[in-house]
């Protein structure tokens, strides 16, 4: 049995299931709390979901049954598997790509510490090809995109805003310039023909003010997150944020032309990357000046 509470929105769970499903033996069960974004947009039947979104369970598992896991393992009572960190500009800290199993006791019981494992290197890429968003979702796409003209050249592009003001890493901020988002636009512009561009934001409204001056687009308002997810996934291209939703987005396309991403990724105002190997090997990467 593997165990594990997880802690992040979609893009991270998408990350830590293929991580856990990658792991996994001999058809071992696979006891997950946190992955109610994953369930509610995927179609996963394999692995036991505890709900994290009622509070007494949440309460039970993440202020009781968590620190007694992390005793059992430390102890080596349980098996356990934890991701491995690696010291960066003298001070800092960011997750590695490997991680250290420890044999416990009662070895079929295995605690799968916290970890976001943001990298391709984490998982077989055969486990992800079978990930199925829900057709409700894939609908609501198709009948999104119905508005852009036939035989376009889709191009998403997300620019993720919000926490994103006040977030910082290794000391800096992780809010992209706007100019990153229009040097590739103009990219697209130059060598593309039918271009159609489709705004995916948490800020929609400062979009459609910032790029007003772009005719062929498009800006997706209140739609649910899956919705957004199965709309990446139906374009050709895409200009991505440092941001695990977009990059699943990026990674699930169909038809995949050009994909742009920060250089460093998250690091890209210290140029140190952040997290290691975040950058996937379809991607190309640009300077952020």
């Amino acid at each position: 049995m593997i165990i594990f509470l997880a802690d992040g929105r979609l893009g991270n769970q998408i990350f830590q299931y293929a991580f856990l499903k990658t792991i996994q033996k001999n058809n071992e069960k696979i006891v997950v709390s946190g992955f109610e974004d994953l369930k509610e947009v995927f179609e996963i039947d394999d692995i036991v979901f505890l709900n994290k979104k009622n509070r007494w369970i949440r309460g039970f598992l993440f202020r009781i049954c968590k620190p007694i896991f992390h005793f059992l393992a430390d102890k080596n009572i349980i098996s356990s598997i934890s991701v491995n960190h690696e010291q960066v500009l003298d001070k800092y800290r960011r997750e590695a790509t490997s991680f250290t199993e420890s044999k416990g006791f009662f070895s079929f019981i295995t605690f799968v510490k916290l970890g976001f494992f943001q990298s391709e290197k984490f998982f077989d890429e055969n486990i992800v090809k079978e990930l199925k968003i829900k057709n409700k979702y894939l609908e609501e796409a198709d009948e999104f995109l119905n508005f852009i003209p036939e035989n376009s050249n889709k191009i998403f592009i997300h620019i993720r805003r919000g926490d994103y003001k006040d977030y910082t890493v290794y000391a800096k901020n992780a809010l992209l310039p706007m100019s990153y988002f229009k040097e590739q636009i103009d990219w697209f512009i130059q060598n593309r023909e039918n271009y159609f561009f489709i705004f995916l934001s948490n800020e929609p409204e400062f979009i459609e003010k910032e790029f007003n001056f772009i005719e062929n687009k498009i800006v997706s308002h209140a739609n649910h997150y899956g919705v957004d997810l199965a709309i990446m996934t139906k374009c050709n291209s895409a200009i991505l944020s440092p941001s695990s939703f977009g990059w699943w987005g990026s990674y699930l396309m169909k038809n995949r032309d050009v994909v742009f991403a920060p250089m460093y990724w998250l690091g890209f105002s210290s140029q140190v990357e952040y997290q290691s190997k975040a950058i996937n090997k379809f991607m190309k990467e640009v300077e952020v000046k």
